[in-house]
Parts: structure tokens; sequence; C-alpha cells
């Protein structure tokens, strides 16, 4: 295999990533706007090991992205490679950030069947 078919698999790697990323933000607006912020469970929220989490998750983010910028200029060889797994890293860091997140925010809500959004074209039919 060589270097432009790795960086291929790896692109749609990183779009398949992308997709996951939407589909989760997606929920979390859907599940915050279902939290009763009155009876939220903030011990869900300040807890040491869930803010260790998103540090972790948000410093990744940051120095892979750095370390793809920095290798993309380069004259590396198959440095197009290097920095297309870099990127496909940094976007598995958002991916697992917003999968946290959604996790902890699922918790914290009343158990619905389906989002309002998404059955209301079935209520609307004649």
């Amino acid at each position: 295999m060589n270097e432009y078919d790795i960086y291929k698999y790896i692109e749609f790697i990183i779009f398949i990533l992308y997709l996951v990323f939407i589909f989760f933000c997606i929920h979390i607006w859907l599940l915050w706007r279902d939290v009763d912020k009155n009876e939220l469970k903030l011990e869900n929220f300040v807890n040491e090991s869930f803010f260790k989490k998103n540090c972790a998750y948000v410093f990744s983010f940051s120095i892979l992205f750095m370390i793809h910028e920095f290798i993309e200029g380069t004259a590396i060889p198959n440095a197009m490679v290097y920095f297309e797994f870099f990127e496909m890293l940094a976007v598995l860091c958002l991916v697992l950030f917003a999968y946290h997140w959604y996790i902890v925010l699922k918790v914290s809500t009343h158990k619905k069947s389906l989002h309002h959004e998404l059955t209301y074209f079935a209520t609307t039919k004649n």
C-alpha cells in the first residue's frame, strides 16, 4: 500500500469521525434543552475526574493539531500521512470529548423515548 492509499483511508476515517462528532453535538443540544436546570445534578459536572478528562481532551486536541501544523510544512518523507494521522487523532479527541459530555448530560435528563423534533413531522401528516 502506498502513501496516497493510506492518506485516503485516513481521510475517510476523519470524515466518519466528524459525522460522529456532529451526531453527538446534536444529541447534546437536544439533551441540554430537556435538562431541568432547577434539578440539575451538579455532582456529575463538579467532580474531579470529569474536569480532568475534559482538560486532557482539550489539551490533547490542541497539542495534536499543533503537531499536525508543524509537520505539514516540513519536507519529511511521507509527511502527508503523518500530518493526516495527527489530524485524525485530534478529531478523535473531539469525539471523545463530546461523547463524555453526552453521557453526563444523559444521566441528568428525564427519560424520553424520542425528541419532539424527531416526531413532529409524523403528527402533522394528514
